[in-house]
């Protein structure tokens, strides 16, 4: 059976930095990663690659589930849920709702901070080893309504309580900021501390990396079983062959919770899938990431490409594509860009793919 000091199973942004910083420890490493070296089916391949210090709030916050019930009648909103009679899914729900609540959300903003604040400093170390598109200017959240402006404004205001930097902004002062694209928006809040990547490129300079510094990457492979033995993982089961290891990492995004279900441990987590479209070369692209809140878009400039993404479709592991709701989704970036024509994105091919839902 062949061994190696740790396993990590996924490699996607998280599988993939788990393995530079164990390989710079002195570890042996071994990467099984699901998805072909490309990873264009990968979620971390078509996500925005913003790094949020702002995001103090968790998806699971008071009046998501009021505003999301009502987005289930509409096609084209930006959040769904597609139903099955699933124990996993009913029991998902239930511990979302409990934790949609304003304790939940002011224990955690702390820790949010911290977290996030410490994953910047480290992709801006990593940045000066690597080069993968780090941006430094901030991000904007942009609305075009009252009742988001002055959620927004509460938000950052909480923010500032806990030492966060965040600026609120009216339209003039948004637009003095934004100085790539014409906008209409009522205003916005710009966290300074906000940064973003990009993804495609940080998959493949980590993946290089670590080749030349002997870490082993299998792609197209299957992790799909466990072995315990004295109360602890020995090995894994990889399409024909077993694997031991000293040690496991589990970093396989959305699927972790069905893997792990296999030693008895439960993990409440779903797939939330989402839309991405990337421009190569647009005539006009913004000059700063953003957050469209009403549309739940994140927009962001990589270079000369832009990309923008959003919606979210709880689902088990359905990848087709609802072409309402991507057309409603492209169609919504015109409301904060005027500038931007839909007819930029005819032909291109979207990205679909599946982020990992925690309750």
């Amino acid at each position: 059976m062949p061994k190696s000091d740790i396993i990590i199973i996924g490699g996607g942004a998280v599988g993939l930095s788990c393995a530079y910083y164990l390989n710079q420890a002195g570890y042996e490493v071994t990467v099984f990663d699901g998805n072909g070296p490309d990873k264009k089916s990968s979620c971390s391949w078509g996500n925005s690659g913003m790094i949020v210090p702002s995001h103090i709030v968790p998806l699971a916050a008071p009046g998501v589930v009021k505003k999301g019930l009502k987005w289930l009648f509409d096609p084209e909103s930006p959040f769904s849920i597609e139903f099955k009679p699933s124990i996993e899914m009913l029991a998902w729900l239930w511990k979302f709702r409990k934790a949609a609540n304003p304790e939940h959300v002011k224990s955690g903003a702390n820790m949010f901070r911290e977290l996030s604040l410490s994953s910047r400093d480290l992709y801006l170390e990593l940045s000066k080893k690597m080069s993968f598109g780090l941006e430094t200017k901030g991000i904007l959240m942009l609305c075009n309504s009252d009742d988001a402006l002055t959620e927004e404004y509460k938000i950052s205001a909480m923010a500032r309580k806990i030492g966060m930097e965040a600026v609120d902004l009216d339209p003039n002062g948004v637009q003095l900021i934004e100085k790539g694209m014409k906008l209409t928006v009522l205003g916005g809040v710009h966290y300074p501390l906000d940064c973003n990547i990009n993804p495609v490129k940080y998959l493949e300079v980590l993946h290089d990396f670590l080749i030349d510094h002997g870490v082993k990457i299998f792609h197209n492979t299957t992790v799909s079983g466990l072995t315990v033995g004295n109360g602890n993982v020995e090995s894994i089961k990889v399409s024909d062959q077993s694997w031991s290891g000293n040690h496991f990492v589990l970093a396989a995004g959305s699927l972790s919770s069905k893997l792990i279900q296999q030693i008895g441990i439960k993990m409440p987590l779903m797939a939330g899938k989402g839309y991405s479209i990337t421009m190569e070369a647009p005539i006009k692209k913004p000059a700063l990431p953003a957050l469209l809140i009403e549309a739940r878009i994140a927009s962001t400039p990589m270079g000369a490409k832009w990309r923008f993404g959003g919606t979210m479709t709880v689902t088990d592991s359905n990848r087709k594509i609802n072409q309402k709701k991507l057309n409603a989704m492209l169609e919504a970036v015109q409301n904060y860009y005027p500038e931007y024509d839909i007819s930029w994105v005819s032909g291109l091919e979207p990205w679909v793919g599946l982020r990992p839902l925690s309750a």
